[in-house]
């Protein structure tokens, strides 16, 4: 019995061996001279991940080599034990890495790495495209200036790995092509397709990528975006399809697209204040859902005025009861050809412009009927739904109203104005008491005041039940008839 224990116990041991938790080794870092030089990577590494570790001359001195006379800088380390590196400093020049020198990286990393400020004009050559893989996080710090190679250069953050960006005021980081290529497209993107919180861009200079008609910065996966500017670009600047936790205080310019595209409507709810867009080909953002979408049951999808227009490209659509859409002051929103805003019995739409900032809704054209309107279908109480001091411009295609309600639907509308309409203006169901053949006001739940129409070709108002044009509101007082 015993020695089917110890047998047993001993295959326990090999499989172990051949199946078990790598072991794990310190890999440790030092400079020759503190106050010539630095050095990082150093910490505490599996058996077969890949070390990265730094030699960083202060100005005026100079790097030589590790003390196994390995002049690389960085440099990467396997890692199979413990293992100590130290760097070599000079006051004179010896060779490698030098703060004249930029440090030329290319294929990947799999470990946590840190890009520190070199001293030099560029401090990394990007060859190609540059992936972090697996759980690394890679970190650059303030200062340092990137250059992409040619135009297949970017970074590509797996969907395990991080990003962090983030320089300071006076310290940006800048992310470029090569000295001979200042043109736009000069290098491709910056991808992120990770959910981590450390996907981090503060005070990032990204000029003339968007190489192959790509974005900038192309995010599948989260990022939080604050004080970056992307100048120049062969196509879009930002574009998020995933999510974002901050957008503020942002400059995107001379895009030769749009220059924010957001894959879903609720995105609109992390842009902040201080974003400035200017010069861009399509001076617009670009919402490119349909399905409005919230997912967040505790908020709105608020709209706030960004300076520029939101440019719908497939309409917007409610359907659910957390499907609530606000627009506040001073917003301008605009529909591609045939497009329209549909809200549905369990949805909501909040309209809260201002006398001196109203929210216009329009169509990309200036042309009568371009676009189809808004079809209100929403049956929520409690002032859920209003439109208060806005404009609806173009819309009514193909004869049919710029502005719908339907006999069921409760909303207000104050201050609303109705123009280039191909068809009517709006078009209402008020319910109809059959036994005198009157409206009945008392269930009906759609209120106006402050209303005004110009140019809407077939009438002002059209109430489907009766079949009548009205010039101004219906109510109960005498109906004023076209």
């Amino acid at each position: 019995m015993k020695r089917l224990i110890k047998i047993s116990a001993m295959a326990l041991l090999v499989v172990l061996a051949m199946t078990g938790c790598k072991k794990s080794y310190t890999i440790t870092v030092k400079s020759n001279n503190a106050e010539w030089g630095s050095v990082t990577g150093g910490g505490n590494y599996k058996d077969g991940e890949t070390a990265t570790i730094f030699a960083i001359p202060k100005p005026g001195y100079y790097f030589i080599a590790w003390n196994d006379g390995n002049m690389e800088n960085p440099r990467q380390i396997l890692v199979s034990g413990n293992a100590e590196f130290i760097a070599t400093f000079s006051d004179t020049p010896g060779g490698g890495g030098g703060t004249d020198n930029a440090v030329t990286v290319s294929g990947s990393i799999s470990s946590n790495t840190t890009w520190p400020d070199c001293g030099a004009g560029v401090d990394y050559i990007i060859e190609g495209r540059f992936y972090v893989e697996g759980n690394a996080l890679l970190t650059i710090q303030p200062g340092v200036t990137i250059m992409f190679t040619d135009v297949n250069g970017g970074i590509f953050v797996e969907e395990n790995a991080g990003l962090c960006m983030k320089g300071t005021a006076n310290n940006h980081i800048v992310l470029t092509g090569p000295t001979n290529n200042q043109n736009k497209g000069a290098w491709n993107s910056v991808i992120v397709t990770s959910n981590r919180n450390d996907n981090q861009f503060e005070y990032v200079d990204f000029f003339n990528g968007g190489s192959y008609e790509a974005p900038v910065v192309e995010v599948s996966g989260k990022i939080s975006m604050k004080n970056c500017l992307v100048n120049g670009g062969l196509a879009d600047g930002v574009s998020v399809d995933g999510s974002m936790s901050t957008f503020e205080n942002n400059t995107i310019k001379n895009m030769n697209r749009f220059p924010l595209v957001l894959g879903r409507h609720q995105l609109a709810n992390f842009l902040g204040t201080g974003n400035v867009f200017t010069n861009n080909t399509n001076n617009m953002i670009n919402m490119t859902a349909f399905w409005l979408e919230n997912t967040n049951s505790t908020e709105t999808v608020k709209f706030t005025n960004q300076g520029i227009p939101y440019y719908f490209s497939e309409g917007i659509r409610t359907e659910t009861a957390q499907d609530v859409m606000r627009v506040k002051e001073g917003v301008d929103m605009v529909f591609a050809y045939g497009k329209e805003i549909l809200i549905s019995e369990e949805g909501s739409i909040i309209v809260e412009g201002t006398e001196n900032a109203p929210v216009t809704f329009r169509g990309l054209q200036n042309e009568s009927g371009y676009w189809n309107g808004i079809i209100v279908e929403s049956t929520r109480t409690n002032g859920a739904n209003k439109l208060v001091n806005c404009a609806i411009k173009n819309a009514g295609m193909s004869d049919e109203a710029a502005l719908s309600t339907t006999e069921n639907c409760r909303i207000t509308f104050t201050n609303v104005t109705i123009s280039g309409s191909n068809g009517y203006g709006m078009s209402i169901a008020i319910p109809i008491d059959w036994d005198t053949e009157q409206y009945d006001f008392a269930n009906y739940h759609v209120t106006a005041s402050g209303l005004s129409f110009s140019n809407c070709t077939q009438g002002n108002i059209y109430e489907r039940n009766k079949d009548q044009v009205y010039t101004t509101w219906p109510g109960n007082k005498k109906l004023a008839r076209k």
